[in-house]
């Protein structure tokens, strides 16, 4: 003889379907992520998608959100399923798969051209480089700013700039390389409106490991105001319409171990899909 299954546990109760239950499960899961109201970074995110139309997607989200409501309410609320159970906020976003080599941002920016510079002179380097530039006068930069995006752009002398714009970098993908940006991060929205999709890879700069770019900053910095801007940067990554990947401070103690992390890390997002939040752009 068994004994009877106990209906205050909300895996059996008959008000908490399979499907709610599965569904509650998974944002379970998600609600443990340490920063759950930001933007992640491609290993953590969880992206919930649909291939229905995007007002029915809406509708569905909508009704899903109600009926989980519902459901946590009427569960006990000392079961750990209650407890654990918080609904979080999601993107819709949508796939992109690209066969060609995209291109790189880092992030913290002032870090860009070194870490440009040494990937480049590294070796087994070959599949990355930097595109050339379009040298223009102050005038025709103004007048190409109001009809096409810059991607990038500085002073090359009075009255001359240089300015990278998509096709500088689609001329580089062509030839099956990855360009090498040393542009900021902001600049990812115009790449995605012109079907560039960038690998963004975010350096972890904390106490503990701010000393080991000291050789890689243009200018001198006081530990302290380098950490500052770098926290700064750091929260230019939740506005991002893309997932970004994080280069943690434990993963490397010298120089060229980072070069190889970085490397590591650009191969393996060149393999994931995409996933682009379009209300972002």
């Amino acid at each position: 003889m068994t004994e009877p299954l106990s209906t205050s546990d909300p895996r059996v109760s008959p008000r908490l379907s399979r499907a709610s239950f599965l569904f509650g499960q998974l944002l379970q899961f998600v609600s443990r992520s340490e920063n759950k109201y930001k933007r992640m970074n491609s290993n953590e995110r969880v992206r919930i998608v649909s291939g229905s139309p995007l007002g029915s997607l809406a509708r569905s989200s909508l009704d899903a959100t109600k009926l989980l409501t519902e459901k946590q309410e009427e569960l006990d609320p000392e079961s750990e399923l209650s407890r654990n159970l918080s609904l979080i906020p999601y993107s819709l976003v949508r796939a992109f798969y690209c066969e060609r080599r995209r291109p790189v941002l880092f992030t913290p920016t002032m870090l860009a051209k070194g870490l440009v510079q040494k990937l480049l002179n590294s070796g087994g380097a070959m599949e990355f480089t930097m595109c050339k530039p379009d040298v223009v006068t102050r005038e025709e930069l103004l007048r190409r700013q109001k009809t096409e995006a810059i991607i990038y752009s500085r002073e090359k002398n009075p009255n001359t700039f240089e300015c990278i714009v998509p096709a500088n970098i689609e001329a580089v993908a062509a030839k099956d390389k990855h360009c090498l940006l040393e542009a900021g991060i902001s600049c990812t929205r115009d790449l995605i409106k012109s079907r560039i999709y960038p690998i963004v890879l975010f350096i972890r700069v904390s106490e503990k490991n701010i000393k080991r770019f000291r050789k890689m900053l243009p200018r001198p910095e006081t530990e302290e105001e380098f950490l500052r801007l770098c926290r700064l940067k750091e929260k230019e990554l939740e506005a991002l319409p893309c997932l970004y990947a994080t280069v943690e401070a434990d993963m490397w103690g010298s120089v060229e171990e980072l070069l190889r992390v970085l490397k590591d890390k650009i191969s393996e997002e060149q393999r994931k899909t995409v996933w682009v939040d379009e209300d972002q752009l």
